[in-house]
């Protein structure tokens, strides 16, 4: 199995669109092809980057990509304003799909840092 720092995460496509990104017109050029975290502007590598899939507005195509840190931060806020939103969504015990999909994205994202972690010590 690939370790977080030979294989970057990928965010599933289907959970992508509950993920808020920055406003287009806002970015750098840096953020928009992925060189540096669309939310904290760190630089990224290959090994770091969190790949936040293609994005199209208005015609253009972006590549967002993200650090773990903002990541997390990113997910979790999807995961909570979906609660908030979702009538099917009525606590940890029962959630919805997609309510699951970020909890667990959530869960592996933690992991990832954990991991990351253990590696560099």
């Amino acid at each position: 199995m690939p370790t977080p720092s030979t294989c970057p995460m990928v965010i599933p496509a289907a959970l992508v669109p509950y993920i808020p990104l920055p406003r287009l017109e806002l970015l750098s050029g840096s953020r928009m092809r992925g060189a540096e975290c669309v939310w904290g502007g760190e630089r990224l590598t290959g090994k770091t980057a969190i790949d936040l899939g293609k994005h199209t507005d208005n015609g253009f195509n972006w590549f967002p990509r993200a650090c773990l840190r903002c990541t997390r931060g990113a997910v979790r806020a999807a995961r909570d304003n979906h609660a908030d939103r979702c009538t099917a969504c009525e606590g940890p015990s029962a959630m919805c799909d997609t309510g699951r999909s970020l909890h667990n994205l959530l869960n592996a994202l933690a992991d990832e840092k954990n991991e990351a972690i253990r590696a560099s010590q």
